[in-house]
């Protein structure tokens, strides 16, 4: 009888040993999913971050991939800047049309300056335009990026472009017709309000300006 008692005992014993170490590796392996899960979505979280973070490439083998670079550019802004103002899409694409030739200018493609943008300070990295006096120069950028959030800035903080903000901030017009009569100082072509007017009811039936 003490001898089956053992028996039994012992085997129970096993049973117990056998069923507190599986219960031991369910956990292990458990806990092994859970990190591996946890590692997963770190560098889930980390792509998205670079992704964000990363300036988009820009292209320029027609007009429409270069509206839909220059668009891309803008939506990077927004998402990547904080505390930065919109402003008039079809306005922003049809000016970086014109001054750059869409894409295809010197300044453009040498200096990756969407907008003709100045500088009078011949320290900072510029291209000289032909008949220039040396007294301002092309602004260069290292990203096409970089000219339209330049471009964004002194829309929303230059100082000849406050009827721009009153009418775009103040009043809440987004009417790229109205807010361009407020950009006269922005070149001085005689015909540049036309042709920034055409460019931009091309945009609308030629053409299409993705959304983010």
């Amino acid at each position: 009888m003490l001898q089956k008692i053992k028996i039994v005992f012992a085997t129970l014993m096993c049973v117990f040993i056998v069923a507190f170490v599986v219960g031991i590796y369910h956990a292990y392996k458990q806990n092994q999913m859970k990190a591996a899960e946890v590692e997963i979505d770190m560098v889930v979280e980390t792509l998205e971050v670079i992704t964000q973070h990363t300036k988009p490439d820009f292209e320029r083998e027609n007009n429409q991939t270069f509206i839909d670079s220059v668009a891309k550019c803008v939506y990077y802004i927004y998402n990547t800047t904080t505390d930065v103002i919109p402003v008039n899409m079809e306005l922003l694409v049809a000016q970086a049309a014109l001054e750059s030739g869409w894409g295809n200018s010197r300044f453009a493609i040498e200096g990756r300056n969407l907008f003709g943008i100045r500088t009078y300070d011949l320290t900072e990295p510029h291209m000289l335009p032909s008949n220039n006096p040396k007294k301002w120069g092309v602004k260069v950028y290292q990203h096409e990026c970089d000219s339209v959030q330049n471009y964004i800035d002194i829309l929303n903080n230059g100082s000849a472009f406050k009827e721009y903000r009153k009418l775009k901030h103040d009043q809440d017009v987004n009417d790229p017709f109205k807010l361009l009569l407020t950009l006269g100082s922005y070149a001085s072509d005689e015909n540049y309000f036309p042709k920034i007017k055409s460019i931009i009811k091309k945009l609308r039936t030629q053409y299409t300006i993705p959304k983010e």
